[in-house]
């Protein structure tokens, strides 16, 4: 056989393997959260999100609960050296030890949810617009509050979380200028009892619609919300079914699209080190619907307030 005849072979054989479709590997992923996916709220959010993600695409996921700050950075470093594709780690408190480790593990991705933080070649975050989450529940609260007092119990005052509470106030002025807002804080994320205790002190104040973020205090406020016969308005899940006849709606903070995305970038390879941030334009954010008995609760004239509301969100008018 000639060199042409030969080199015209391989050709041939190149062309055959290269229009034959590549084998898409399956992506190990890791979901770390700070508590349970059954607090109804933020761990709830993104557990939502990663069971979406793996009927989506194709990937293996381990979710880890309950890791508490001593213990991120042991759990990061044990996924990374089991060669995890992916680890998303949801909560700002991962976000200081994924910048420690990152550059250790070049291979993974790592991802911090509700954290703007970012590094080559490596390291991503997807944050949400809480400010406007906030915003949102606030207007509502107010059109529906018949004393005019509302609150807000946060777990810890962080960032988001008080970013979701000057929100809160803003939307509920934008809406009704003299509307009372209360606000105090748990001083944990997980205590139940002390959400419920925080929350019945502003019940007893004059608030008769209330909102809560965080993770198991949220449980707190719903239950003391429910007990004492006031309104809630939910925060990131859509806690309806936790408490049909006190949760009038939600303000949707979507972790499933920061995760739904972040997976998809990394799988089609257009993910970049950089910080991304959610709005209601992107569907980080958004109002669950009026269901059950507060289906009609909503006149057509607030319904219309509301409408007005998500519009200066959209554009930007809520600073």
């Amino acid at each position: 056989m000639s060199i042409r005849s030969i080199a015209l072979s391989a050709l041939a054989t190149a062309m055959i393997i290269c229009a034959q479709p590549a084998m898409a590997k399956t992506l190990k992923v890791a979901l770390i959260l700070p508590g349970s996916i059954t607090d109804g709220t933020f761990n709830s959010a993104a557990n939502k999100g990663i069971k979406a993600a793996k009927a989506k695409y194709d990937i293996d996921v381990s979710v880890r609960e309950n890791v508490d700050v001593a213990q991120i950075a042991e759990v990061l470093t044990s996924y990374a050296r089991d060669h995890y594709d992916v680890i998303i780690s949801h909560g700002f408190q991962f976000a200081e030890p994924v910048m420690d480790i990152h550059a250790d593990y070049p291979e993974t991705w790592f991802i911090v949810n509700t954290a703007q933080v970012a590094a080559e070649p490596n390291v991503a975050s997807f944050d949400n617009d809480w400010g406007n989450a906030g915003y949102i529940a606030g207007a509502v609260a107010a059109l529906v509050s018949k004393t005019g007092t509302i609150g807000h119990v946060g777990g810890i005052p962080v960032p988001v979380i008080e970013d979701y509470n000057a929100g809160f106030a803003r939307g509920a002025k934008r809406v009704k200028p003299d509307t009372k807002i209360l606000s105090s804080y748990v001083g944990s994320f997980s205590d139940v009892a002390k959400g419920a205790e925080i929350t019945t002190s502003l019940i007893e104040q004059g608030a008769d619609v209330v909102t809560s973020t965080g993770n198991e205090n949220v449980v707190g406020t719903i239950q003391a919300a429910e007990k004492a016969g006031v309104l809630a308005i939910g925060s990131a899940f859509d806690s309806y079914e936790l408490a049909p006849d006190t949760i009038v709606t939600t303000a949707l903070v979507n972790m499933n699209v920061n995760i739904d995305l972040a997976l998809g970038r990394v799988i089609d390879g257009t993910l970049k080190p950089q910080s991304y941030v959610l709005g209601l334009a992107d569907g980080g954010i958004g109002l669950a619907p009026f269901r059950g008995r507060f289906a009609g609760l909503i006149s057509t004239e607030d319904q219309a307030v509301i409408n007005g509301v998500m519009a200066d969100v959209l554009a930007g008018k809520t600073h």
